[in-house]
């Protein structure tokens, strides 16, 4: 049996694939139930997704999640497969920013932004699609404004080019087989047949629940264990995830 999350645990419940196409009465129904259960996440939201882009009529209900201490996060730009990811048996080969120069991705973590804030989001987290990313990727958030990567394979955060990786697992190791470090339970509330499967796993552990910003503050702020991961972060410079 795998401890799953324990005392020792950290956990962000992640959601998926907010856009513009989404089904949006899934969407409420599905994240309606977490709140109710007094469960906080983040959603990642796409701001043009497969050249839509993003629209008021949708995001009446993210602000009103945003209010019960919610976080929106921005999930890449227009979600599309123009990088190059890691690929292998543990990665995606697919990425919108892995691979690009850095005013490429500089242009669309911009853009996308820019739609966001003129719907009222601000965020301070990034989601990359297909959770693939490089280093190129971290500097050109941190000159955007954003301070955490919801992503990254390691069991503890670790901060780089200025901006804190809030770990997604160790691949080939599932956030139910983790007993102790911070992980993210990524959820696509329209693809799953029982969306509700990661807040059964965190039953009576409702207090190690965080979102990433909140990940990040404890991180940067009070941790002692972050302070020292930080300061060997030349060590590790030249891995680019």
């Amino acid at each position: 049996m795998w401890p799953g999350v324990t005392r020792f645990s950290l956990v962000c419940l992640r959601f998926d694939d907010y856009h513009q196409d989404v089904d949006n009465e899934t969407w409420v129904d599905v994240l309606s139930r977490y709140d109710d259960r007094g469960l906080r996440g983040v959603v990642a939201v796409c701001p043009k997704f497969e050249g839509e882009r993003l629209s008021a009529d949708v995001v009446e209900f993210l602000h009103e999640l945003e209010a019960n201490g919610w976080e929106l996060a921005q999930h890449g730009y227009e979600h599309e497969d123009v990088g190059e990811g890691r690929g292998g048996p543990l990665y995606d080969d697919r990425s919108e920013f892995a691979g690009l120069d850095y005013d490429e991705q500089n242009r669309r973590i911009g853009a996308g932004r820019d739609i966001l804030e003129s719907h009222g989001i601000e965020p301070t987290t990034f989601i990359p699609p297909w959770h693939e990313y490089d280093r190129t990727t971290a500097r050109a958030l941190a000159a955007n404004g954003f301070d955490c990567i919801n992503e990254g394979r390691w069991p503890v955060p670790r901060t780089v080019e200025g901006v804190t990786l809030v770990p997604t697992h160790v691949p080939a190791i599932t956030p139910y087989m983790v007993g102790a470090g911070v992980v993210t339970m990524v959820s696509h509330p329209q693809l799953e047949d029982y969306p509700m499967k990661n807040a059964d796993a965190v039953a009576g552990y409702e207090d190690r629940i965080q979102t990433p910003s909140e990940v990040v503050d404890w991180w940067r702020n009070r941790s002692k264990t972050g302070r020292l991961v930080d300061a060997a972060e030349p060590l590790y410079s030249l891995y680019s995830h």
